[in-house]
């Protein structure tokens, strides 16, 4: 009789044991290294000198370093401002893009994206939302903001 309890509770024990570790949930991913700023050529290495402002006319670079435990379905960059008011001649300037490329859609993946700005961008303060979403349904989101200022000469 013994023997018999015996077998039931290790054969209860050994279902529970497998039933629990087979579930375990894949962490979101991870963004780090954010850079965001006006985007820079010189010679032949790419050069993000001013980081945190952008310019009317020119490049915003964005980039970042993503880890993912699930392989990364999407990337997308959402620019907007709340707090920019348009001058004369100038538009509140907002931006959308989703990002599928190969080259994203893997574990870990280096951001790097250089967006046109308006010539006729208000100028203030706006933000960049980075939004990861990877194939187990996971999602994270960093948030910088850049100024939008005249450049100096």
């Amino acid at each position: 009789m013994k023997s018999t309890l015996k077998s039931i509770f290790f054969a209860f024990l050994t279902t529970i044991l497998i039933t629990s570790c087979t579930d375990d949930e894949i962490q979101p991913p991870v963004i780090s290294n954010i850079e965001v700023g006006a985007a820079h050529d010189e010679g032949a290495e790419d050069v993000h000198a001013d980081e945190g402002i952008a310019h009317p006319g020119e490049s915003l670079h964005i980039g970042a370093d993503i880890l993912a435990f699930a392989r990364i379905e999407t990337i997308t960059i959402d620019i907007h401002s709340d707090e920019v008011t348009p001058g004369e001649g100038e538009v509140t300037w907002e931006f959308e893009q989703v990002y599928t490329d190969a080259r994203y859609q893997v574990l870990n993946a280096e951001l790097h994206e250089d967006i046109a700005v308006p010539a006729n961008a208000a100028l203030g303060e706006y933000h960049v939302y980075i939004i990861v979403t990877d194939e187990a349904g996971n999602s994270t989101t960093a948030e910088e903001h850049f100024d939008m200022v005249v450049e100096e000469e």
